[in-house]
């Protein structure tokens, strides 16, 4: 083969992954463009993950170009160098600084693809189940429950915010969301059944009490801002819920965990708590501020 046909062709590679890079940067230029549509909506389910996740497919466009170009540019300029050394120059420092860059780059964006893919995976199957507990719940609004969504809870940190928020006659329930994947069985249990025995939550490959700590801090932060807001300690129902997953709950707690379907029932047979319409309109009102943030 001609010496200058590996480079030409790495050349040429790198000149079509420039074009494509440019591509993707005009998209997002274009994207800039604003809407006539002027004001802000109220934050729908799963808001934040909707947010990253659109986050996610852009690194993982980047990723991907720069994972198959910059190692490819690397073996270019290895091969430049030795297509335009001395013929009796068998010196072994060009190849393997080359081959060095190559893996190094390669491996590094391999392992930050690798993670991208593996987060926009599990933060899809989180928006899917938001968006399940938003269906399961709108039942509730003829009754004149007043739902929200994606409350914020830290002004700057995206994923603490509170996911479900029902107010009603019945009271206020603050509902976490979870929707982990099925894994492998441990012999003996049910592949798709939690149990919730009071203080764990046991799944078909182990156990943990990692979604009832969040589900706790979360209606003890909702208690502290009404509190701050109206002057008063309000009851909060706490709820955890599983969308896609059978719930057996053998114990009752400061936390009740769920099945999205059973959450209209919880709902609105749960005792009155006598709250007043004028606390419960205040409340509504303050949430509609708090939540009305995402952009037309």
């Amino acid at each position: 083969m001609n010496p200058l046909g590996l480079p030409a062709i790495l050349t040429g590679f790198v000149l079509i992954q420039v074009v494509h890079g440019g591509l993707i940067a005009l998209s997002r230029w274009q994207g800039r463009e604003r809407s006539p549509v002027t004001g802000k909506l109220l934050r729908p389910a799963g808001e934040h993950e909707r947010v990253r996740l659109s986050f996610l497919e852009e690194q993982t466009r980047w990723l991907l170009l720069g994972t198959s170009t910059i190692p490819i540019v690397i073996l270019l300029a290895g091969a430049l160098a030795l297509a335009g050394r001395a013929p009796d120059d068998h010196s072994l420092t060009v190849p393997i600084l080359a081959a060095l860059g190559f893996l190094a780059t390669a491996g590094t964006g391999g392992y930050f693809l690798h993670q991208t893919l593996a987060e926009r995976r599990h933060r899809g199957l989180a928006l899917q189940g938001h968006r399940i507990v938003n269906d399961s719940l709108a039942p509730l609004i003829p009754a004149g429950f007043k739902i929200f969504h994606d409350i914020p809870t830290e002004p700057n940190n995206p994923d603490n915010n509170l996911h479900h928020l029902v107010i009603g006659p019945s009271g206020i329930f603050a509902i976490e969301s979870r929707t982990p994947a099925i894994r492998p069985t441990i012999p003996g249990r049910k592949p798709q059944e939690i149990i919730f025995d009071g203080d764990q939550l046991i799944y078909p490959w182990g156990q943990d009490n990692a979604g009832i700590v969040p589900t706790r801090q979360k209606a003890e932060w909702l208690s502290e801002w009404i509190f701050q807001l109206v002057g008063q300690r309000v009851p909060i129902n706490a709820v955890l819920t599983f969308p896609g997953w059978w719930v057996t709950s053998t114990a009752v707690r400061d936390i009740r965990v769920f099945n999205p379907n059973q959450l209209a029932a919880l709902v609105q047979q749960a005792p009155d708590t006598n709250l007043p319409e004028n606390t419960r309109n205040l409340l509504i009102r303050n949430l509609e501020i708090r939540c009305r943030d995402v952009e037309c």
